[in-house]
């Protein structure tokens, strides 16, 4: 999901947003400050989790002691789910059985002794810096001074 200039409830929404201004963020719509409303709607200020992650980024942040300390069928699944893929490349689908295991409190794979800051490190690959904008419209949505001004200017 991603905001498309050319959808119309997309532009209602954002049209919404921006006129309501339901947070409070200070739009102010009705300056005509097209700079101040984007640099507002795009400001990171919020946590938005990402719909993929680099496999290879699990391996690098996993550390020797919490995969040693993994039961064998715990460290056969994170080899099974990073598989052998590029570093930077963002593949592996955060679903919500992934999210658990890596990142759920005394429910994730990690042994007692990791699972703290084992799961504080995968949840950082997870839920990152966003946008109210990719709040609305889904991570690395980025709304530009056309989207505004189509949206402001939709009937």
């Amino acid at each position: 999901m991603a905001f498309d200039r050319s959808n119309q409830a997309d532009l209602t929404a954002l049209k919404n947003e921006v006129e309501s201004d339901p947070l409070s963020l200070g739009y102010n719509h009705t300056s005509g400050d097209v700079a101040n409303i984007v640099s507002l709607i795009n400001a990171k200020n919020y946590t938005v989790s990402k719909p993929k992650i680099s496999s290879a980024m699990i391996r690098a942040t996993c550390t020797y002691d919490a995969y040693n300390s993994l039961s064998i069928d715990e460290q056969e699944w994170i080899r099974w789910i990073t598989g052998e893929y590029g570093f930077e490349e963002e593949n592996v689908p955060v679903t919500q059985d992934l999210r658990d295991r890596l990142t759920d409190g005394a429910n994730s794979i990690w042994a007692a002794g990791n699972r703290k800051e084992m799961n504080a490190a995968m949840l950082a690959l997870i839920d990152v810096p966003g946008s109210r904008a990719e709040v609305l419209f889904g991570y690395g949505t980025y709304i530009g001074t056309q989207d505004w001004t189509k949206a402001r200017d939709n009937g």
